[in-house]
């Protein structure tokens, strides 16, 4: 029966094939009569949208009210989706605000499912059951015209479980034996694979423990409540001189939310494929420039491809929002196809200041965060943890912390990257075998700031297992969030360590995305594979900048602008980097 159900919602989804309303209807009945009703509901959703996709809006509204009648009792999933279709019930019947007020009750039911939840990638999953509601009310939003409340329903969707208190695995002995475990067969995986040995058993292995990991944490971490959206006023208010721009997608049109000075205003930017298919292009132009062993012309066909990309780019993106921006340092908050664009490219972003964040909400935590460690008599004084419902039972700050330099292995630069940063800090380097994971952790925990060069690796299918490569193994998402006290900034010279694994929802799982979890108030990091050699000079110049007291993103990109002068090819992989939080200088 609940194959049959399968079968059906996957053949709709396909579309590969016209499915019949009547065969899901019945179907939607005999799980009812099963008393399956979670499944029942799911049935009657998709029966309705069928229905309402060939004009049988009176069918469709049937289906719709059966489906509602789960809303009031039963698993939480149940009641996320029976409150979805209330609210579709609603608006049908002309009830705009009960419509609105129906889906902000399946959010909070979801919202309190889910603070029930200990493990990261259950709290990221979980978000797919929330978007059809969110995307709802901000389509209503968009429709109402109101800027404030798009960017609120907007919040509403947006990378949620990272404004959670950390799902921190518990720090036992069985996890890290399994943890060592893994490093050892990873280890040995690499050194049998470059011998062309055959790895089939040791890859088995190593699944075996990742999934032993996974559902250990999964069962043992624990849940934690999560923070309402910031208001739009307290927003404007901790903005300051800064714009902030928050990228919305819905129906494939892309709009712009930008806040200046208190105010909130709406953009439609315009179509989304446009967009999709320039910001494909700006990765393999990017890279074709960062070879220096290429073939003559190349780098420069390679050029004019970005420049002409960028350009338009910029022409669809940013230009549209020059009235209201200016020429502020920007917070910009992306989505869609847009997360992992290297901003730094587009002319109206080139040499400024700019920070990335998941979501507004987030940024703002990041923001209050720092005001909490600021010397009394700065601008903005300390925010008490305990008075912000974003900031209670998160870690905080700490002044006076070390600074953390490590190299891993195999990247020739490396070393020399790692004590030419800890020159300029004035700590010793980790680096050859000093640079294993717990000396590393040992280092992160409580740094003011990190730096560390090294081999990135991003797992698509299980996000937890992106990892940094150590002297004995890598460094995992499951390491890092065993970490009581996160640094306050993070620069990782590390390929794709910028680069976000999206699940719906705009959930971002994976190593920028863990430190920013955890609390860590500012990260640089690269949303592309990059030369190590040539990251030196770029890191280099940014350490310079940071400890002559500049902020992170303006140090960035005043450091981007210096390297850009060398060469194509320097100035490529320095494109790559980006600065995500909330803006902040080396703490003192």
């Amino acid at each position: 029966m609940v194959a049959r159900f399968v079968a059906l919602s996957s053949s709709a989804a396909a579309g590969t094939h016209r499915v019949s309303v009547g065969r899901v209807e019945r179907c939607a009945a005999e799980l009812a009569a099963a008393r399956l009703l979670s499944s029942e509901v799911e049935a009657r959703m998709l029966a309705a949208r069928l229905a309402m996709e060939r004009g049988w809006s009176e069918r469709a509204q049937r289906q719709l009210e059966l489906a509602a009648r789960r809303r009031l009792r039963g698993p939480a999933i149940q009641r996320v989706a029976a409150w979805h279709a209330e609210a579709l019930v609603r608006l049908a019947r002309g009830n705009r605000r009960g419509a609105k007020s129906a889906l902000r009750t399946a959010l909070r039911v979801h919202d309190e499912h889910r603070a029930t939840l200990g493990a990261t990638d259950l709290r990221a999953h979980a978000s797919g059951f929330r978007v059809g509601a969110a995307e709802l009310g901000l389509r209503m939003a968009l429709g109402d015209g109101r800027p404030e409340e798009v960017l609120a329903w907007a919040e509403q969707g947006r990378a949620r479980h990272l404004l959670m208190k950390p799902a921190r695995p518990p720090n036992d002995p069985r996890l890290a034996g399994a943890l060592d475990q893994l490093r050892i067969v990873v280890a040995d995986l690499g050194r049998r694979r470059a011998a062309g040995e055959d790895i089939t058993v040791l890859t088995e292995r190593q699944v075996r423990l990742e999934r032993e990991i996974r559902d250990y944490c999964r069962h043992h971490a624990e849940g934690a409540a999560l923070a309402a959206p910031v208001p739009p006023r307290e927003l404007g208010r901790a903005l300051g001189e800064r714009a902030l721009v928050e990228f919305v997608h819905v129906d494939e049109v892309m709009y712009a939310i930008t806040v200046v000075d208190g105010r909130v205003r709406l953009r439609e930017l315009g179509p989304l494929g446009p967009i999709r298919a320039l910001v494909e292009r700006v990765p393999f132009a990017l890279r074709r420039m960062a070879r220096r062993q290429s073939l003559p012309g190349s780098q420069d066909a390679a050029e004019l491809l970005l420049r002409g990309t960028a350009e338009r780019l910029d022409g669809l993106l940013m230009r549209p929002l020059a009235a209201d921006v200016g020429d502020r340092p920007l917070v910009l908050v992306p989505s869609g196809p847009v997360q992992a664009l290297p901003w730094s490219v587009l002319p109206s972003c080139a040499g400024r200041p700019l920070s990335l964040s998941p979501s507004a909400t987030l940024w703002h935590t990041g923001n209050q965060a720092g005001a909490t460690s600021r010397p009394a008599g700065e601008a903005q004084g300390p925010v008490p943890a305990a008075a912000s419902p974003v900031l209670a039972g998160r870690p905080m700050p700490v002044a006076g912390r070390p600074v953390l330099a490590a190299a891993g292995p195999g990247l020739p630069g490396a070393r020399a990257e790692a004590e030419g940063v800890a020159s300029i800090h004035s700590v010793p380097a980790l680096v050859d075998e000093a640079a294993g994971t717990e000396a590393v952790l040992a280092g992160l925990d409580g740094a003011r700031l990190a730096h560390i060069a090294a081999h990135g690796h991003v797992h698509p299918t299980n996000p937890l297992f992106s990892s940094l490569r150590l002297a004995d193994g890598p460094l995992t998402v499951y390491d890092l969030e065993r970490l009581r006290h996160p640094p306050e900034i993070v620069i990782l010279a590390a390929c794709d360590s910028g680069r976000f694994v999206v699940r719906p929802g705009d959930e971002l799982l994976g190593l920028s995305a863990t430190f920013l979890a955890l609390g860590t108030r500012t990260i640089v990091a690269p949303v592309l594979s990059i030369l190590d050699v040539e990251s030196t000079t770029l890191m280099i110049a940014l350490h310079k900048l940071l400890a002559a007291g500049h902020s992170t993103a303006a140090a960035l990109a005043q450091a981007q602008q210096q390297v850009a002068g060398e060469d194509l090819a320097a100035y490529a992989v320095a494109a790559g980097f980006v600065c995500m939080g909330a803006d902040s200088t080396v703490p003192g």
